[in-house]
């Protein structure tokens, strides 16, 4: 039997719900609980920033200023590029990448 959309406590007793920033002790993984669920192994907790559920007891709320949010970015061609320039390396010094690594 599973039931969701439940509440838990963390490793202190203290109450932990969807939105709750935690931190798994084990890692220091930091995320929000997006989801608590119950199965015949205990309590989980979904955190969003791995996708994964915790043991409800292996979590510990966190103060949500650790939380980091992902920054994406997108990188051109011209981008690399430049990026090689700057740090010393052309097209001419890379040569045939095949050559290098015995692609064919």
């Amino acid at each position: 039997m599973e039931e969701t959309n439940m509440s838990a406590s963390d490793i202190n007793g203290d109450l932990i719900e969807p939105g709750t920033v935690v931190r798994y002790i084990n890692t220091g993984t930091i995320g929000k609980v997006a989801e608590i669920k119950t199965d015949d192994e205990g309590v989980w907790a979904l955190v969003d920033t791995t996708g994964l559920y915790y043991k409800v007891e292996t979590l510990v709320i966190t103060d949500p200023g650790e939380l980091k949010e992902k920054v994406e970015t997108t990188k051109t061609v011209s981008d690399a590029k430049d990026y090689m320039r700057r740090y010393g390396s052309s097209d001419a010094t890379l040569g045939d990448v095949g050559q290098v690594t015995g692609g064919g």
